[in-house]
């Protein structure tokens, strides 16, 4: 998937819809039913197993971080619920 692509997707979601940034609440996502979709940084130390459709960035955590408009490196990003996004229909 572009880059270009992801984060006008990313936009959508982070206005209409709600992510969870970090690996502890994809994990708690994931166990509690609620992930619909992982994005995965290349650097990120593992990914939890999940039933879910999972999206591997090409770059590292500080670019991940910046497509969610954040400051700071994000490891792994998790959509519960997309909004106005379309970023599951895309990958499946």
């Amino acid at each position: 998937m572009k880059r270009e692509v992801l984060a006008k997707e990313m936009k959508k979601i982070m206005k209409t819809g709600k992510i969870y940034l970090g690996m502890r609440q994809a994990e708690r996502a994931i166990k509690n039913g609620e992930a619909k979709l992982l994005i995965v940084a290349n650097n990120a130390p593992e990914v939890p197993e999940a039933s879910v459709p999972i999206i591997k960035l090409d770059g590292d955590g500080f670019e991940l971080g910046a497509l969610c408009g954040k400051p700071f490196s994000v490891a792994i990003v998790t959509v519960v619920s997309e909004g106005e996004g379309k970023l599951s229909s895309m990958v499946k």
